[in-house]
């Protein structure tokens, strides 16, 4: 769970949001509309820990992971849906094509196996095994169909 307590931002005199509380529950899913300029980006920014507010205070549960996917519309167009998705927990997705990349290699060396099996470890603690299914899962919440989920 994601809790938003007394939040305020402002850009010199510019005030962009300010007394904002809310709460972020598991299971569901948010959407944040606004005019352009009104700080939804930002605010995002905010509870990614990117930048701090003016006041008041972003509490994210111990147990939650928070994933996120930077704003930009073509700087996926080369990977899946699926992929992009998982993108979103860069320190996952890296550690998945860096063990990928050795066990792709014709001859591994040992320290190529010595490696393969930190990062099988690493893999194991970050939720890759299940990030395909936690992946489809969300895009599944946001109305995209799994026959969508291969493509870029």
């Amino acid at each position: 769970m994601i809790t938003v307590d007394n939040l305020r931002l402002q850009f010199g005199g510019q005030v962009l949001f300010s007394n904002v509380d809310l709460q972020f529950t598991a299971g569901n899913c948010y959407g944040i509309i606004g005019a352009n300029g009104s700080g939804k980006s930002t605010f995002l920014r905010i509870l990614s820990g990117e930048i701090d507010s003016a006041d008041g205070n972003v509490y994210i549960d111990a147990k939650a992971r928070m994933s996120v996917l930077k704003q930009n519309q073509n700087m996926y167009d080369m990977y899946s849906v699926m992929d992009t998705v998982i993108m979103g927990n860069p320190r996952l997705y890296e550690c998945g094509r860096e063990k990928d990349a050795i066990y792709e290699k014709d001859e591994m060396t040992d320290e190529d196996g010595m490696r393969a099996s930190e990062l099988e470890e690493l893999f194991a603690e970050l939720g890759g095994w299940e990030a395909e299914s936690d992946a489809s899962r969300i895009l599944q919440g946001l109305g995209v169909a799994p026959e969508y989920h291969g493509t870029p």
